[in-house]
């Protein structure tokens, strides 16, 4: 089995971790140079605004809703991402790093009636050590993985908490395949558009 892990709202929620003013009002973070806004907290999001938006075009519209607007901190994005990973190497047995703030984790050993719980277990503690929230998609390839956590963020499955989806029967796959309209797109995460590579 695998597992897609993937941290919510990544650079937006890094600096609502360590800004004590971010964390109560709505934030986006600029690309370099301050060009477009590349992430949003969800309240910022609930704005009705528009990811990529050059970021003159949106400036007193940001101002006006009191959204706090950051420079990108990728040295610390990257800090934030390593730690995130160090939690994922103790439950997995082996980590893929895909992006900033996603991996792929190769699952070995775990019972299937104990996955919903190992998926709760992860976020509780990445949570607890970063106080970044989490996603996690669980299922018998990695493609499957990745559906899962897109159910499990945007759609979750019946008798599945918020934020974990497991897909680990014919029946389970076979709810949530349906569940996705041909032609979905399936975002790839919620960091930026060019995420920086971990090494």
């Amino acid at each position: 089995m695998f597992a897609l892990v993937d941290a919510n709202l990544f650079y937006a929620s890094v600096e609502q971790v360590f800004d004590p003013d971010a964390a109560k009002r709505p934030v986006v973070v600029l690309s370099n140079n301050d060009g477009v806004v590349i992430a949003a907290s969800r309240d910022a999001k609930s704005l009705g605004l528009e990811m990529f938006r050059p970021y003159f075009e949106i400036k007193h519209l940001l101002h006006g809703k009191n959204v706090k607007v950051l420079s990108s901190n990728y040295t610390l994005y990257d800090d934030m991402s390593r730690r995130l990973v160090d939690i994922y190497r103790q439950h997995a047995e082996a980590v893929e790093i895909y992006s900033i703030d996603e991996c792929f984790l190769t699952l070995g050993g775990i019972p299937p009636r104990r996955l919903l719980h190992w998926g709760r277990e992860i976020r509780r503690q990445a949570l607890q050590w970063t106080g970044i929230p989490t996603g996690v998609g669980i299922g018998p390839s990695k493609t499957l993985a990745k559906l899962a956590n897109h159910m499990a963020k945007r759609d979750p499955m019946p008798g599945q908490p918020e934020g974990v989806c497991v897909l680990s029967s014919d029946h389970a796959i076979g709810v949530a395949l349906g569940r996705i309209e041909l032609g979905q797109s399936m975002t790839l995460g919620d960091a930026g558009s060019c995420p920086q590579p971990v090494t």
